[in-house]
């Protein structure tokens, strides 16, 4: 196959590129399974041990298979290697509002800007492509990267949910939050 160009391709830029997941990004969400603590964060729970093979046909019945309400992507580094997922849910083409979206990074490639990068890439598809109006979102109180994920986008709290999870002997609020399409690109941050 002749070489592509992707300077002027909406899904690359020189540091990221999202891409549908195939059948061979299953092995990266397994990787992660086994990082509890981030789990709880994503999932809101701690998640019974598994059984490999039915969580790849899972997988791969799920994730690859986007829908009008539902959209994955794999994250790549400008290298090529794959650093994570993100999935975008609740999209209410009615009213104009979609979220939250769900991402997570390799455990050896977070800090490194892939979460934002795809988030802001995302964002500007939903809003610019889509005809968002909305970004709903939301977070585990103490979730440290999922608020500074938030606050570097523009989102504002919108209220929290008291005691909404129970884990490791207490109680966790969620802290709700949305950003506005003006919002959004009022953000210096964003491109």
């Amino acid at each position: 196959m002749r070489s592509i160009d992707y300077s002027k391709y909406y899904w690359k830029t020189d540091f990221i590129s999202l891409r549908q997941p195939t059948e061979n990004d299953w092995e990266f969400v397994i990787q992660n399974m086994y990082d509890s603590e981030s789990r709880f964060f994503f999932e809101d729970e701690i998640e019974l041990p598994i059984d490999v093979e039915n969580y790849k046909k899972k997988f791969v019945e799920n994730v690859t298979q986007n829908n009008r309400n539902y959209l994955c992507f794999a994250i790549e580094n400008n290298e090529g290697k794959h650093v994570g997922l993100a999935n975008i849910f609740g999209i209410d083409e009615k009213n104009g509002v979609f979220g939250p979206i769900g991402i997570q990074i390799n455990v050896e490639d977070r800090k490194k800007g892939y979460a934002i990068a795809a988030l802001r890439m995302l964002g500007t598809y939903m809003f610019n492509e889509r005809r968002m109006h909305k970004w709903n979102s939301g977070y585990m109180d103490g979730n440290g990267p999922s608020f500074g994920l938030h606050k570097k986008l523009g989102f504002e709290i919108e209220g929290v949910r008291k005691d909404m999870t129970y884990h490791n002997g207490k109680y966790w609020n969620e802290v709700l939050c949305g950003i506005t399409k003006e919002q959004f690109f009022m953000n210096k941050e964003v491109d």
